[in-house]
């Protein structure tokens, strides 16, 4: 299910999760070994995202992702035997894989062995997640996925099950001293390991990585746990008060990862008390005025004020604490400069300069990719990629940049500022435009042919041009399900669509492998279109009709 759901309540932040039965994480399954297990994965109707489910316990290939491809509305259903007794992670299956699992779609299932698992008092199911959304943590409102961020593995958003204080207050971990605690714990990622720590406490257990066939580790500080793995510690409660449960990557508090162990009874003084040591004949130490254990402020740094009773470790992060608030790439707001270009590139990079086909509408010439600052164009951004020297071309009246892959294409390459000004001037000219156009319309209409393809995550091809008339036809050669969608009203981002005007959307549905569709194109213009399904990794291409 998609589902709505409050990542910070405090800040008013909402977000909607893909989740497994509406819940992030999804249900705690526990098996024996030698159990068969049956799935039905039904994908609610209201999804607008092919899901599946890969069980880590399930051996077979992909662990049940193929068997349990469902669109939206759709029921599969398949079933492994439970061999290897362990702590095991499952998540969705569809690609992109990490968009799935960064949006709540992930759990554990615990494979027991044959005689179960030993005596313990209290047990708790806990994973950590990403979150990379589009506005800096802390925002209010509701908060949009952000791709661009999950790819640079910059998370807004550190959480124990889905949100921000999912685990205190209300919902705090609790026992009583001398109980015996198990935390089954996971690490969803998608792409950051966790350093699992209870302040004030050790792990009298560590099974590492969740095997229960190997001796536990005894007596862990902190429990290393990468991306997509799960671990079982144990604790036994010898004093009261509250207690951190945190990743030791400490700057993470900052972003909302954080939960509580509220433990209650009474205290050892023994253990800890105010003061120094007592020597002989002098009156034995009291314990710590306040139940509470002591806390730790935003940087990591002890705080030897005591809590009061209705306050909580996440109430005292500072509110001014905006360096976490910084990350990602700030949008210009200025238009760019016309024609001579005042952006200097870095030295010794070539930048590469293509016709559109569209003369006129190069009248803006942009100075090219040396930084990733989003400029924008005719009030529609463009992103500019830094990483290497790419050939672009600029359709200048929508500001729609695409990569060309074409060598035989002709390019105009330039080193400084200097050259670029002439280069618009001169080698660029209108005439010199005309002339391309037509040589990239006649190769397009004679030999590109009207044929797209579709791997995992993309069209094979990402621009085709066309005569007015003539058709496309995609084809899913894939392993997953896609479709081809022109509709504004369909798609994720309204911006990533585009329509000629008075033209009506068009869209195929869901493809299967190998399945096909077709659409002929009748009205001249630039129409933009997208798969749903895998809109926000990048999924996009253009037809250009002549």
């Amino acid at each position: 299910m998609e589902v709505i759901g409050q990542l910070d309540a405090a800040a008013g932040t909402t977000y909607r999760y893909w989740t497994f039965n509406g819940k992030v994480p999804g249900p705690m399954i526990r098996v024996r070994q030698g159990d068969n297990v049956e799935i039905t994965l039904h994908n609610d109707a209201g999804s607008h995202m092919v899901h599946s489910v890969d069980f880590h316990a399930a051996l077979g290939p992909g662990g049940g992702a193929a068997l349990s491809q469902a669109v939206p509305g759709e029921s599969k259903t398949f079933t492994f035997q439970a061999t290897i007794p362990g702590l095991f992670v499952y998540h969705c299956g569809t690609p992109m894989v990490a968009e799935h699992i960064a949006n709540g779609m992930y759990g554990l299932i615990l494979v027991e062995p044959a005689g179960g698992l030993p005596h313990a008092d209290r047990e708790y199911y806990v994973m950590q997640g990403e979150l990379y959304t589009d506005s800096p943590f802390g925002k209010a409102g509701s908060q949009a996925f952000s791709s661009a961020k999950l790819m640079r593995e910059a998370p807004e958003y550190y959480v124990f099950n889905g949100a921000v204080d999912a685990l205190t207050k209300a919902r705090t971990l609790r026992a009583d001293v001398g109980q015996a605690v198990r935390i089954f714990f996971g690490d969803a990622g998608p792409n950051k390991a966790s350093s699992l720590h209870v302040v004030g406490e050790i792990f009298t257990r560590d099974y590492v990585l969740g095997s229960l066939t190997s001796p536990p580790l005894l007596n862990v500080q902190t429990a290393a746990v990468p991306p997509g793995a799960a671990e079982i510690v144990e604790l036994k409660a010898v004093m009261p008060g509250q207690f951190n449960l945190m990743d030791h990557a400490m700057s993470r508090m900052s972003k909302g990862l954080m939960a509580t162990l509220e433990v209650s009874g009474r205290a050892d003084a023994a253990l800890m008390h105010v003061g120094p040591e007592p020597g002989p004949g002098e009156l034995q130490p009291t314990t710590i005025a306040s139940s509470r254990a002591i806390g730790m402020d935003e940087t990591g740094q002890g705080d030897m004020r005591p809590p009061s009773a209705s306050e909580s470790p996440a109430d005292r992060d500072s509110a001014g604490d905006s360096a976490h608030r910084a990350a990602g790439t700030v949008a210009m707001d200025h238009e760019p400069e016309m024609r001579h270009a005042k952006l200097a590139p870095k030295p010794g990079q070539l930048n590469r300069l293509i016709g559109c086909l569209k003369p006129h509408d190069l009248e803006i010439m942009l100075a090219l990719l040396h930084s990733n600052k989003v400029y924008r164009l005719q009030g529609r951004p463009l992103e500019f990629s830094q990483n290497e020297d790419r050939i672009v071309r600029v359709t200048g009246h929508l500001g729609v940049i695409v990569p060309v892959d074409d060598p035989s294409i002709p390019t105009f390459t330039v080193d400084t500022v200097d050259e670029l000004a002439s280069t618009c001037d001169a080698k660029i000219s209108p005439e010199k435009l005309r002339q391309l156009s037509t040589a990239r319309s006649e190769d397009q209409s004679s030999s590109a042919g009207t044929a797209i393809g579709m791997t995992d995550m993309k069209f094979t091809r990402t621009t085709v041009n066309i005569q007015a008339g003539q058709s496309v036809t995609w084809k899913n050669t894939s392993a997953v399900v896609h479709n081809v969608v022109d509709d504004p009203n369909k798609a994720i981002a309204a911006s990533d669509v585009h329509l000629p005007p008075a033209v009506q959307p068009f869209g195929s549905g869901f493809l299967q492998p190998g399945e096909t569709y077709t659409h002929t194109f009748i009205a001249p213009g630039i129409y933009r279109y997208v798969c749903t399904l895998h809109e926000s990794g990048g999924m996009k291409g253009t037809v250009v009709v002549k």
